[in-house]
């Protein structure tokens, strides 16, 4: 009888306080599945830093007590001294590697292994899904040579006619304050919109114009989307699939791209061939298509990959580009001596030549300077990748399986005194001569490195040199009184951006 009795009482309770039954067991089932990782490294004998609940270590993040940048810098110094380190972002486990030799393994030797990036995952928009950063496997590889030295001469003169119509741009802004983010954004729109599709753009004589303001709010997202996007990806990646949501403005994407196929099919109707991005995408999948038909094979690059590509060049390009020639400019208004220096380099090595691609790559101290601005200031705090197929870490029996994140600390490795001496001191000479022999090339990762670094990175960097060549002959850049230095990075920024802007004083020579 006691034992019926202790049941019958047991279900009135059940049934009473059913409520906080299901209560403590759904917290008890949150509570248990997003620590369930939370002994990823300790069972791989890593260290790491020791997560929170829901947050993982990425609390000073959400709270905008640290940009990406620092946080990524903090990071690295809390595991300088190992090969790697655990990190967890949300319950997600991310692997940091430091040891130079294994971020050439993971990068260049052992590549195979680790070719796919971080990606949301998402099926729609085709736009952002069909991007070169999104693609996975082999599915990159047809977009490998697109920058040829060749293709890169026959767009010479379409950013020299830019940097000519960014002089008298900027010449409105004699003996004015500037912010240089903004106002050299309007020079590498008209380049991208030149080299890329073949479209003027009007950045450069109309500071109104539609292509402009468009691109410029590729990122805004409201702080209502961010904290969504943010608490999916935290608490709900799987959503992602569903929502199909995006790290763009989908408005400003969508009407880029309807631009862009605008573009594309004129070109195609008209049959006339052009020297840029958008003829070499079209001439690479008409032939890949041509190809397919005869071997039966898989067509990587159809319209929706092209059109990805498009946008992609555009958003990437225009943002990466814009930072790094605001930035060198702060740097020549901020380091007087170092601006003199470089404009009688630029004048001694173009005085009465051609500027062309072969004088472009004399310019060694111009390309140390930007190299060094990049080493400084990369739009990047760290590069990611994904394990395709298991690895096992050299020198260890660490296993890693499919799906395992790796993480590459950018900034750590780029301030850190054992690679570059004096790390917060500014020196072009790091990237010249013997300076350069002596570092291996992976430790500098401004472009990423290995197969799969960045396909843009040596138009990004002819169309920098042109434009600093253009900006050091023709301005002074000194201090005003928004000019903030050191530069205080933004704290709620993925990519780096400056708090405030980039303030400078403009004058012509």
């Amino acid at each position: 009888m006691e034992y019926f009795s202790g049941s019958k009482k047991l279900l009135l309770f059940i049934l009473e306080d059913w409520k906080l039954l299901l209560f403590l067991t759904v917290l008890f089932g949150l509570y248990f599945y997003y620590t369930s990782t939370f002994d990823f490294f300790e069972k791989k004998g890593i260290p790491f830093k020791k997560p929170v609940i829901f947050l993982g270590n990425l609390g000073p993040r959400l709270r905008g007590t640290q940009s990406f940048h620092e946080f990524q810098l903090e990071a690295y110094k809390n595991f300088k001294g190992n090969r790697y380190g655990g990190l967890f972002e949300g319950r997600r486990p991310l692997l940091t590697i430091m040891d130079p030799e294994l971020i050439k393994a993971i990068t260049i030797r052992d590549f195979d292994h680790f070719t796919d990036r971080i990606t949301l995952n998402a099926k729609e928009p085709k736009f952002w899904s069909r991007s070169l950063l999104n693609l996975k496997g082999a599915e990159w590889k047809p977009l490998t040579p697109v920058f040829s030295s060749s293709r890169l001469r026959n767009m010479l003169p379409l950013i020299q006619l830019c940097s000519t119509q960014m002089v008298d741009f900027l010449k409105q802004y004699d003996k004015k304050d500037v912010e240089m983010k903004k106002t050299i954004g309007h020079f590498t729109l008209e380049v991208i919109g030149a080299c890329a599709f073949g479209i003027k753009c009007d950045a450069l004589s109309d500071e109104n114009a539609h292509f402009f303001n468009v691109a410029e709010k590729f990122d805004y997202m409201p702080l209502h989307k961010r904290l969504m996007l943010f608490f999916i990806l935290i608490f709900v990646p799987q959503l992602i699939k569903i929502l199909n949501f995006s790290f763009l403005n989908l408005t400003s994407a969508k009407e880029l791209v309807r631009i862009l196929k605008a573009a594309k099919a004129e070109r195609k109707k008209s049959g006339v061939k052009k020297n840029d991005f958008l003829q070499i995408l079209i001439d690479f999948s008409e032939k890949e298509r041509s190809e397919s038909e005869k071997n039966k094979s898989e067509i990587h690059l159809d319209e929706d990959t092209v059109d990805a590509q498009l946008l992609l060049f555009l958003i990437a390009g225009y943002e990466t580009s814009s930072t790094l020639l605001s930035f060198a400019v702060h740097v020549l208004a901020t380091k007087p001596d170092l601006q003199t220096k470089l404009r009688a380099h630029v004048k001694e090595m173009t005085e009465g030549k051609e500027l062309d691609y072969d004088c472009l790559a004399q310019l060694h101290y111009l390309e140390g300077f930007l190299l060094e601005t990049l080493r400084m200031f990369p739009p990047l705090a760290r590069v990611d990748r994904v394990c395709t197929k298991q690895y096992t870490i050299p020198g260890t029996s660490i296993q890693l399986n499919p799906g395992n994140v790796v993480a590459i600390p950018l900034y750590g490795i780029h301030m850190d005194p054992e690679y570059y001496p004096d790390p917060q001191e500014f020196k072009p000479e790091r990237f010249m001569n013997e300076d350069k022999k002596d570092r291996a090339s992976h430790l500098y990762l401004a472009f990423g490195a290995g197969p799969r670094n960045c396909i843009g990175l040596r138009f990004a960097m002819l169309s920098a040199k042109l434009a600093m060549v253009e900006l050091i002959k023709n301005f002074k850049f000194s201090t005003c009184e928004k000019t903030v230095d050191p530069i205080q990075f933004d704290k709620r920024s993925l990519l780096l951006k400056a708090q405030g802007g980039l303030w400078v004083r403009i004058e012509k020579l």
